[in-house]
């Protein structure tokens, strides 16, 4: 009789899987940043609004650096023409903001242009690091505004102006903050102190998803945020999140977290860009954390986590009348496959993914990509 084996067998290998991941892995780690466009760019948008024509937020100036720091900035100027006829123009100055009245002027959403000049003062009488940690601090209760788009565009004009000061990327920063502090909007949800007891993965496991008489359809995304009213348990379970440890470790590990979210919800064309932003929240907040105060970075995991979570409440409920998720292999040069798709999620979200596998070499970064492909049309350019 033959004794039982004692060690699993491997299982049959895939070649072409593991060339398919070989090569985007590899094309991953040799990307490197380009930003000899950007400021050509930024000066493109530099007159432009927050708001598109369809009244959605305006991703160009988040895209565009995106493209940059994937090493894709040549194809910046043709990605903007492509997307101009949707631009609105930011609009004249009026009177000029008091600065000792900024608690009551967040969040009016009339006076873009005024913040805009009020920033771009601020940044030029102090070093722009100041400026950002002091406004950091003051608005990242409203993490989540605009569908935390504002502060998406916040880390990607931070991160342009750490790689490189210039006058046009102040100013790009400036419209950041201004956005930012223009469209502010915390969450629905009453604040309760960090309770500190559980992992990410444990606390998610605890969140209430939204009943189906509430849970919101594909519309904004706003509109699935103003339904956490109806969570009555969200900001108790989210309370229990344990936020030590060293800032960048916590970070990856939330990272993973979100993309699992990614992976398990992301199904249709829709709920690939809603759990797109649970991704690229926590890149940005990452990003803005190694720039601010470990206290305010600390601040910004939370708030990245508060997000995904609530994401994770709102949406899940329509994700899962979907079928499961597309299994897929990640394309080849995927970096310059985002910037021929061309859609502003699949841009921005690649180039989060690739800088979380450039860090750790995990394979769930190169699954995101290629379910975000294999789910996300490209757009329509006739």
């Amino acid at each position: 009789m033959t004794a039982p084996l004692d060690i699993a067998l491997p299982a049959p290998r895939n070649w072409h899987a593991d060339r398919a991941l070989s090569q985007a892995a590899g094309s991953l780690l040799k990307a490197r940043p380009d930003y000899r466009q950007l400021d050509a760019a930024l000066t493109r948008l530099d007159a432009v609004s927050p708001a598109l024509t369809n009244g959605f937020y305006n991703h160009a100036p988040m895209a565009v650096e995106a493209l940059c720091s994937m090493g894709q900035g040549d194809e910046a100027p043709a990605w903007l023409e492509a997307q101009a006829d949707s631009f609105t123009l930011a609009g004249p100055e009026g009177a000029p903001l008091d600065p000792d009245d900024w608690r009551a002027l967040i969040g009016g959403r009339t006076r873009y242009p005024e913040w805009r000049a009020f920033f771009r003062d601020e940044l030029k009488d102090r070093p722009w690091r100041e400026v950002l940690s002091l406004w950091v601090h003051r608005l990242v209760d409203g993490f989540s505004s605009s569908a935390c788009h504002a502060i998406l565009q916040t880390a990607h004009m931070a991160r342009a102006l750490h790689a490189h000061e210039t006058p046009v990327r102040l100013n790009a920063l400036a419209n950041a903050l201004a956005a930012w502090a223009d469209r502010y909007s915390p969450l629905p949800v009453e604040p309760r102190p960090n309770q500190g007891v559980l992992d990410f993965h444990a606390t998610l496991s605890w969140i209430t998803l939204l009943p189906e008489a509430h849970a919101p359809g594909e519309g904004a995304i706003t509109a699935g945020y103003a339904q956490l009213v109806h969570a009555d348990d969200f900001a108790e379970v989210t309370s229990l999140v344990d936020l030590s440890g060293a800032l960048e470790l916590r970070f990856d590990a939330l990272m993973q977290e979100m993309t699992r979210l990614f992976i398990a919800y992301a199904r249709t064309p829709y709920t690939v860009i809603v759990f797109t932003h649970a991704v690229t929240a926590t890149a940005a907040a990452r990003t803005l954390s190694t720039l601010v105060p470990d206290a305010l970075g600390r601040r910004l995991l939370f708030r990245a986590f508060e997000h995904g979570a609530a994401l994770m409440a709102a949406f899940t409920p329509l994700a899962l009348q979907a079928p499961d998720p597309i299994r897929a292999l990640p394309p080849n040069y995927p970096a310059y496959r985002a910037a021929r798709h061309g859609d502003d999620h699949i841009i921005k979200l690649t180039e989060a993914l690739l800088r979380a596998y450039q860090r750790s070499h995990n394979p769930i970064y190169l699954d995101a990509i290629a379910q975000a492909f294999a789910v996300l049309p490209a757009p329509d350019r006739d």
